[in-house]
């Protein structure tokens, strides 16, 4: 609510929000996996996960505010006592889901890193070794830096949330959609154009929120 009446706390809310569907570097490997993989299947299946997160989302959110209101910290299990059993076990649970979580990204950053610096190249077990420890490093090296979880995760969200939701996917159809209107595969309608104006507009829209998103984090926590 106080997020809505302000914009600078808003802008932060969405930054912070846009963490929990930053998975679109893993859809290949989602669909890949799927059984009898096919669009339709596929769109099923991001629906479904999609939906579920931000009920989930929603409900901790409301959870959390609704009992310490504006004392609300960027780890929401900080704001209970140690000696509340049902906060450590959470907490406890939370490692292990960020523990779960390394295998997710930590395969796409990989893959990511693969195919710009060694293109053409085979990548040797003493390789992947090597860049696994250290990606893992780094990434541990940065979050035992880090005191508050709240900072981390609006500007993640705000930089690689906007621009993998918005920004990216836009900047793609509109390559794609150009490429093929040249070589004659596709042909220009009025749909085309509308819908080449709207990622436009996307792009424009996730380049704002990026960067105010992150310049409110970093003016908020520091």
């Amino acid at each position: 609510v106080v997020g809505m009446r302000s914009p600078r706390s808003f802008l932060i809310l969405s930054s912070m929000a846009a963490t929990a569907f930053l998975v679109h570097m893993s859809g290949p490997e989602f669909y890949n996996t799927l059984r009898r993989p096919s669009l339709a299947r596929f769109g099923i299946l991001s629906g479904l996960g999609f939906g579920a997160v931000a009920s989930i989302s929603a409900y901790i959110m409301s959870v959390g505010f609704l009992t310490f209101g504006g004392a609300c910290r960027g780890m929401i299990l900080n704001n209970y006592s140690t000696l509340d059993g049902g906060a450590t076990l959470c907490r406890l649970l939370m490692g292990v889901s960020l523990l779960g979580s390394y295998a997710f990204l930590g395969q796409a950053m990989k893959k990511a890193y693969y195919h710009i610096f060694h293109r053409g190249q085979e990548v040797s077990d003493k390789m992947h070794i090597r860049t696994t420890r250290g990606f893992v490093g780094v990434l541990t090296g940065l979050a035992l830096l880090v005191e508050d979880a709240g900072f981390v995760v609006s500007v993640t969200g705000a930089v690689l949330g906007s621009a993998l939701i918005y920004i990216t996917p836009s900047y793609l159809f509109l390559r794609s959609t150009k490429r093929r209107t040249d070589n004659g595969s596709l042909e220009w309608t009025n749909m085309l154009k509308l819908e080449r104006w709207l990622n436009r507009v996307l792009i424009v829209l996730g380049v704002f929120l990026g960067l105010s998103g992150a310049y409110m984090s970093v003016e908020l926590f520091f």
